[in-house]
């Protein structure tokens, strides 16, 4: 990768010549040019890169790993750039969420406001697509292919193991963030939907019912059935405030206490 006439390849050849041949009569001594000369030599080499020729840089997860020793489907099934969740209900609750907020603002402040709205809707909608995502595509799949033998196995295997050991840690790593988000979701729907419907069902059904005519009414039936799915979203709201509760402060240490559980059974009493 040099060129005729540059200082690498004067300094590899040409520096003895031209030195060499000067003349008798010059006042510089022979010794004096040659140190002159190995000094600029090593100066050019020291901040002159050597020139290769530049590879192409490969992604990390296309580079030689313990992964491309299996089947190209396992392989896949590691790739992230492969990863594209199906998110139903999350897909659903940020459509509406976004269409309600664009309702109550206007659509002059949901205009101005629209990137601090999409990255926050954006970011919930990413942390429910998490937990159905990991329970639609991966642990129901397994479960049917597998069954719910290895959660507790009369006799414990390598694989039941670590089957269950992989399936506890990650879902705290699941759990622990994404319950904050489902709770808020949950509670704030409870608050604007479910909260009104049992008051003014409760109300209407007290009002109808100390009229003087005692035959069923369609309008008390419609009430107790609006009544009944305000209370529905409440129970749901209480569901995912004990499971919020139970995932901060108790989830970790259930954890640890089934994985030791499950080596236990299987170094010891197995």
């Amino acid at each position: 990768g040099e060129l005729p006439g540059s200082r690498q390849s004067w300094c590899r050849d040409g520096s003895h010549r031209h030195v060499s041949d000067s003349p008798a009569s010059s006042e510089i001594p022979l010794a004096t040019m040659r140190r002159l000369a190995y000094l600029a030599c090593s100066a050019t080499a020291l901040v002159t890169p050597l020139r290769r020729p530049l590879l192409p840089k490969q992604p990390a997860f296309h580079r030689p790993t313990a992964l491309h020793a299996f089947d190209p489907a396992t392989v896949a099934a590691f790739d992230p750039s492969k990863f594209a969740p199906v998110c139903t209900a999350s897909d659903a609750i940020y459509r509406g969420a976004q269409q309600s907020l664009a309702i109550i603002v206007g659509p002059k402040v949901f205009e101005e406001y629209a990137p601090l709205i999409a990255g926050g809707l954006l970011r919930v909608r990413l942390e429910l697509c998490v937990v159905e995502s990991f329970f639609g595509e991966a642990v129901l799949p397994f479960v049917q292919k597998n069954g719910l033998s290895w959660v507790l196995p009369f006799h414990e295997t390598v694989e039941t193991f670590l089957a269950g050991t992989i399936f506890a840690l990650v879902l705290n790593f699941i759990l622990v963030g994404s319950t904050k988000i489902l709770q808020v979701v949950v509670t704030w729907f409870d608050f604007f939907l479910g909260m009104p419907t049992r008051f003014v069902s409760t109300k209407a059904i007290d009002q109808l019912s100390d009229e003087k005519d005692a035959s069923p009414k369609p309008a008390v039936v419609a009430f107790t059935v609006s009544k009944t799915a305000g209370e529905a979203i409440g129970l749901a709201r209480q569901f995912v405030d004990a499971l919020d509760v139970f995932t901060s402060q108790y989830l970790s240490l259930t954890t640890a206490a089934y994985i030791t559980f499950k080596f236990l059974h299987f170094r010891v009493f197995d």
